[in-house]
């Protein structure tokens, strides 16, 4: 069942990986090189993960073809592209696919200064012209604006808004929507440093003064510098919008190579990726729904719903007992828990659907804590896998000091009601088997 190349990749990550205590740690390594700083979001999996695995499977297989069923801001389809390999990711999240368009595009340079400079002196022109009654505003009017934004931050964005919008380029255009998403959760009312929609404290509201333009000058210029550095690939990522769960434009044996980070449970719970994006998704008028219902998508995400009857038993003796353990403190937990298990299995048979016969892939997951009791999602995943002939060939844990997530999350939405998030990561490497084996 597992041939010398199995094994020869299972050597060349032990190696490295027992070269030192911490070594996927990547304590001291910068995580911000080529593209992957454009724009934050939330829990992405730091780029020398993807980038480890690439190189431990091209060490002795000829591989094209990269796929992320939760492509996020497409960490991994930036680190394909690294590699000279094609990519496709999928995700449910407007923004997160924005992101992934734009971060594997290499833009002219002097061109993309030229808009860049277009963009500053319109804003100018028309604050000016604003201001002296000569330039009339249709203001944004979606749910909660004036909860969320201050008047002239309101103001502002509009002008800053339609100046990009004057770019008739579409990806040079887009280059420039991603600084002023980045800018839109800044000067918004949220609370820094989370990514659920908090709003400020009173007191820290009346001193909140920023400054608009300038902030969004100072991540285009950044954005700007990172593209002078890149180097020209001749490959294709593709950042498609859509659920991993049905791939209808995707064949099967697509791909050569898998990596991914999945979501660790609902979004309501954990990591609220529709939260964190609500607010550039309206005025990015990326409108997959009507405005007033952009808060939804993270129902759309695994477990986000809960189906009347999810009593159908998963081929998880882990899961089964776990789901137990906690039904017998709360029925509706234990519901809500089986709903995201029940989704990520549709996953799985979808990606063993699209992935070639002999394929890798790895995941990278974390255990969350539901009413005490820790999920083992790693070992949930393998038994599932298991059931369709995809097995595990090795695994390994890694602390982790640089995951952009916060130190603590709220998943009872209660103030001052917070756990500890995941201090730890699971590495696991699957082989999708061939028919014969």
């Amino acid at each position: 069942m597992y041939s010398k190349i199995d094994r020869e990749i299972v050597n060349y990550l032990n190696n490295l990986v027992n070269s030192k205590d911490d070594y996927l740690d990547f304590k001291g390594i910068s995580m911000d090189y080529s593209t992957h700083k454009y724009h934050d979001y939330p829990a992405t999996m730091i780029p020398k993960l993807p980038d480890l695995f690439i190189n431990a499977v091209q060490s002795s297989v000829d591989i094209h073809n990269v796929y992320d069923p939760f492509m996020g801001s497409g960490t991994t389809l930036v680190e394909a592209t690294r590699h000279d390999l094609n990519s496709t990711g999928v995700d449910l999240n407007p923004l997160a696919v924005l992101m992934s368009r734009v971060k594997n595009r290499v833009l002219n340079q002097k061109k993309l200064e030229k808009y860049r400079n277009e963009i500053y002196k319109l804003y100018s022109n028309n604050k000016e012209d604003y201001v002296k009654g000569k330039l009339t505003l249709k203001l944004p009017t979606f749910k909660k604006i004036d909860y969320w934004f201050k008047d002239y931050v309101i103001l502002d964005l509009q002008i800053l808004r339609s100046a990009i919008f004057s770019i008739h380029e579409e990806e040079y255009r887009e280059f420039f929507l991603i600084p002023f998403s980045s800018t839109v959760r800044y000067v918004s009312n949220t609370r820094n440093g989370e990514f659920k929609m908090y709003r400020m404290a009173p007191k820290s509201l009346e001193k909140w003064h920023p400054d608009v333009f300038s902030k969004f000058k100072e991540l285009a210029d950044k954005n700007v510098y990172l593209n002078s550095l890149l180097s020209k690939h001749e490959v294709q990522a593709n950042a498609l919008l859509g659920s991993s769960k049905s791939l209808p434009n995707i064949n099967s044996n697509s791909f050569d190579l898998l990596i991914t980070s999945p979501p660790y449970g609902d979004s309501r719970t954990t990591v609220a990726y529709g939260q964190f994006s609500r607010t550039s998704l309206q005025w990015l008028d990326l409108d997959v729904e009507p405005a007033d219902e952009v808060p939804k998508l993270d129902r759309k995400l695994l477990g986000g719903k809960v189906v009347k009857d999810n009593s159908t038993v998963l081929p998880s003796v882990t899961l089964n007992e776990t789901l137990k353990e906690i039904g017998e403190q709360d029925e509706k937990r234990a519901r809500e828990v089986k709903q995201f298990y029940d989704d990520l299995f549709v996953v799985l048979k979808e990606c063993k659907r699209v992935m070639k016969p002999g394929s890798y892939q790895f995941w990278v997951t974390a255990n969350r804590t539901v009413k005490g009791i820790q999920i083992p999602t790693d070992k949930i995943i393998t038994e599932l896998f298991e059931s369709i002939n995809v097995i595990k060939l090795a695994s390994y844990t890694r602390n982790i000091p640089n995951k952009r997530m916060p130190a603590k999350n709220s998943p009872t939405n209660k103030k001052g009601k917070t756990n500890s998030t995941m201090k730890q990561e699971n590495i696991v490497l699957y082989k999708t088997l061939k028919n014969n084996e």
